[in-house]
This record gives structure tokens, C-alpha cells and sequence, in this order.
């Protein structure tokens, strides 16, 4: 039997609704504002520290440079994050990032690395740059610079100084012969990726994650495709990453339609990266990376990975699978470059954050290679030897699995008749047996 509500206990119902959100309502607002006020008290307490100090200062330092002190403020409170990643960049340095990033450089296109005596030589000329253009040679010891000895300086120091010189005059040693060069410092693009073929493999190194990285990338691909490669190797080695939507657009161009990956934020928001226009390579691939391959090369190696298109093979990688973000601060055109989120494989609980992504086959350079590992040729590189014998032992598999599947060689027409002559035979003796065997049941 139904019961009839009163219009009393109706009205009492939406009042007790009303007044449980209204109720919910402020608690949650409440607790929005105990939480600003929160905030707004750790500010305060922070801004009076950083008043304290500068009362102090100032009485003992009357002419304070104001941009170096905000510059330093800034890097001091990115550096107090404690997120290795995060960075505080001046104006200056914020736009060579920049251009960086976009795969320019503007300096003199001389990369240095240390010796088997430790002594600075050229590992790189980048190709367009002023030093390639006057004769510097990968190989070139470097002796002077701007007619002083070098003596005392690091490693470090003297890339600094060649990267942010308008002009500079290099000396260099090579072999007996001593050569100086006067370099101007210009806008050129970078060559991030690099190729080369041995016997029938592609052998693709992939220097940075670059905004033009993709273009380079694919052009390479596509090249060595035309040259009918029967195998690609991927060297990540040494490579620190760089922009997520140039990883993302790599990947396009070597995987199978489908999701492939995550990007979680900060917030735990979790996008799931698809590949909306697949382009699989089609032959067998091998991707060496390194201790220092880090960040989107290693996004890069894991995902491949994951899909069983590569056989990853050298040390196991950095262990940086946060991405970062860059905000520019509008008062004077510096930026901060923050951790937004982290990087994930599909169907994979955990990534590489803080482990690496760990080579399916480990290989290393011999000591007199690895102090001389940016003047190697591939061809001569023995890591790259390793991923090469990885190529042949899938090029193996593939001629073993076809040659169990189809005739190696075609049947000429004498032995195609004696093969359809001893067929009917055989099917005309086994459908009398079946047609005995029958008719002997029924009996």
C-alpha cells in the first residue's frame, strides 16, 4: 500500500538537503581558507626571513648590484626545491636555452672533451659554424686560447668561454704542427642527427631532443630507407633529452598505431600518448644508450622497448623520467624551468625514475675507447659493434622463420607434374581407404 507524503514532510526534506550542502559547502570552504591562510602565514614568515637578512646586508653593503641580488634570490629559492631538475635562468642565459632548444647555436661550433692524458681536445666541430668553416678538426688539441696558455683552466671553463666569446683566437695542436684560428661567433643551425651506413645497417646517432629534431630525424630515416638499410641503430648514447613534444613526434614516425605511453602531471592527471599515424619501421632495430642518456632519450629507448620493436644494448641509463616545463617571469625575461610531471610505459606500474632503463644486452667501452669516445667512428666503436651482431642475429631469426615457412626456390615444371602426379595418387589411395573403412562400420 503507498503512503502519501505530506507537503510538512516534503518542505522539511528539501530544507534538510539544503541545509546538509549548504553545511558541506562551508566546510569545504573552510578548509580552502584555513589552507590560503596556511599559505599566506609560511609566505610571511618567509618574506620577514628575507627582510631580516637584508636589514643585515645593507648596513655593511651600501652598493648592492639590485640584478645580481634578484638573480641570486631566484636561483637560491629554485636551488631550496630540492628538485635536481628545476632551474633558475637570467635573462641571457634564458635566451640561449631558447635557442638552443629550437636546434640553434650562435658561437664558435667547438665541442671539447679530455684525452686519455686529460687535456682538452676538440671532440666536435659542428658543421656550418665558424670553426668548420676555418679547418678546426675533431682531434685538434687545443693549446691556447687568445694567445694564453690554457694551463689551469677545466674542462668546463674552456667550453663556457668558446660557447659565450664573440671572438676568439684558438690555437691547436695537431699531430707535430701548431695552427691558430681566429673564430666569430654566429647563428647556425645544429645537426642533431647524424648517419652513416655500414655494410647494410643504418646506424642513426641522435644527439638532442631539438624542436627541429623530428624534421632532421625523419629526413634521415626515410634516406636510409631508400638505400634499402636491413637494419637501423639508434644511438642514444650521451643524449640529455630535450622537448617532450619532439620525442613525441619521433616516435610517430617508428611505431604501430596505438597507445604507447602516459604523461602524468603534477596533480596525478594522467594523459595517455597514442599514435594516431603509425609508420613502422619494418626492419630490426638496436638502440644504444649509456649512463648519460637521460630524460626523453630515455623515454625514447623505454617505449621501444616496451613494444618489442628494439633490442636496447649498452649501460643502463640515467634515471630521469620527470619532464620539465619552462615559465618565463615577465618583470625581466628570466624563466624558471620546473618538474610538471613524469613520464610512464603502457600496461607499466613503474617507470625509470631514479633506476634507469636497463639494456636487454650490457656493453662497454674498453678503456682506451671510452676517454675517446666523441673522435670514434662508428664502424670502429665497440659498442656499436655489439648492436650490429644484435642486427645479424635478427636478421638470422627472420631468414629461419621464412625459409620453414616457404620454398627457397621455385619447382621447375617436370618436378611440379611428378608432385601433382604423386598428390592424385596418394589422395586416390587414401579416399578408397576412407571409402573401405566406411563401408566395413556400416557393415
Amino acid at each position: 500500500m503507498k503512503r502519501k507524503i505530506s507537503l510538512s514532510t516534503t518542505i522539511t526534506l528539501i530544507l534538510l538537503t539544503m541545509a546538509l550542502t549548504v553545511s558541506l559547502t562551508m566546510l569545504l570552504a573552510m578548509r580552502h581558507f584555513n589552507d590560503q591562510l596556511k599559505m599566506v602565514g609560511e609566505r610571511q614568515e618567509m618574506y620577514t626571513h628575507v627582510h631580516d637578512v637584508d636589514s643585515v646586508v645593507r648596513e655593511y653593503y651600501p652598493n648592492i648590484d639590485k640584478t645580481l641580488l634578484r638573480q641570486g634570490i631566484a636561483k637560491g629559492y629554485v636551488e631550496g626545491l630540492g628538485d635536481p631538475y628545476a632551474v633558475y635562468y637570467t635573462p641571457a642565459r634564458f635566451a640561449a636555452e631558447k635557442l638552443r632548444m629550437s636546434g640553434k647555436a650562435n658561437n664558435v661550433g667547438v665541442i671539447l672533451t679530455l684525452d686519455a692524458d686529460a687535456q682538452p681536445i676538440v671532440s666536435r666541430v659542428n658543421k656550418g659554424s665558424s670553426a668548420a668553416k676555418a679547418g678546426v678538426q675533431a682531434g685538434d688539441r687545443i693549446t691556447a686560447v687568445d694567445g694564453e696558455e690554457i694551463g689551469g683552466k677545466t674542462l668546463a671553463e674552456l667550453q663556457n668561454l668558446l660557447n659565450t666569446a664573440q671572438k676568439v683566437r684558438l690555437t691547436v695542436q695537431r699531430e707535430k704542427e701548431s695552427y691558430s684560428y681566429e673564430l666569430s661567433a654566429f647563428e647556425y643551425t645544429v645537426r642533431s642527427v647524424t648517419t652513416s651506413v655500414i655494410d647494410t645497417v643504418g646506424y642513426v646517432r641522435v644527439a638532442a631532443f631539438y624542436e627541429n629534431t623530428p624534421d632532421q630525424f625523419r629526413s634521415a630515416i626515410s634516406a636510409l630507407q631508400e638505400k634499402g638499410v636491413t637494419g637501423l641503430v639508434f644511438d642514444l648514447r650521451n643524449n640529455a633529452g630535450g622537448s617532450p613534444e619532439a620525442v613525441q613526434s619521433m616516435l610517430e614516425y617508428v611505431m604501430p598505431l596505438g597507445p604507447y605511453g602516459t604523461m602524468t602531471d603534477v596533480a596525478g592527471n594522467v594523459t595517455t600518448l597514442s599514435i594516431s599515424q603509425g609508420n613502422q619501421l619494418g626492419v630490426p632495430s638496436v638502440t644504444l644508450v649509456n649512463g648519460t642518456t637521460s630524460g626523453e632519450a630515455e623515454f625514447f629507448a623505454a617505449v621501444l622497448q616496451n613494444a618489442s620493436l628494439t633490442t636496447v644494448v649498452g649501460q643502463t641509463t640515467a634515471g630521469k623520467a620527470k619532464y620539465q616545463q619552462f615559465f618565463t617571469l615577465e618583470s625581466d625575461y628570466s624563466a624558471l624551468k620546473l618538474t610538471v610531471g613524469e613520464y610512464g610505459l603502457l600496461n607499466s606500474e613503474t617507470n625509470w625514475e631514479g633506476v634507469g632503463v636497463t639494456p636487454e644486452v650490457t656493453a662497454e667501452l674498453p678503456p682506451e675507447q671510452a676517454s675517446m669516445s666523441g673522435l670514434l667512428e662508428p664502424e670502429d666503436d665497440q659498442q656499436v659493434k655489439v648492436a650490429l651482431q644484435q642486427i645479424s642475429k635478427s636478421d638470422m631469426t627472420l631468414l629461419e622463420n621464412s625459409s620453414t615457412s616457404e620454398p627457397t626456390e621455385k619447382p621447375t615444371e617436370k618436378e611440379t607434374e611428378k608432385t601433382t602426379e604423386k598428390s592424385t595418387k596418394k589422395s586416390t589411395k587414401k579416399t578408397t581407404e576412407k571409402t573401405t573403412k566406411k563401408t566395413t562400420e556400416k557393415k
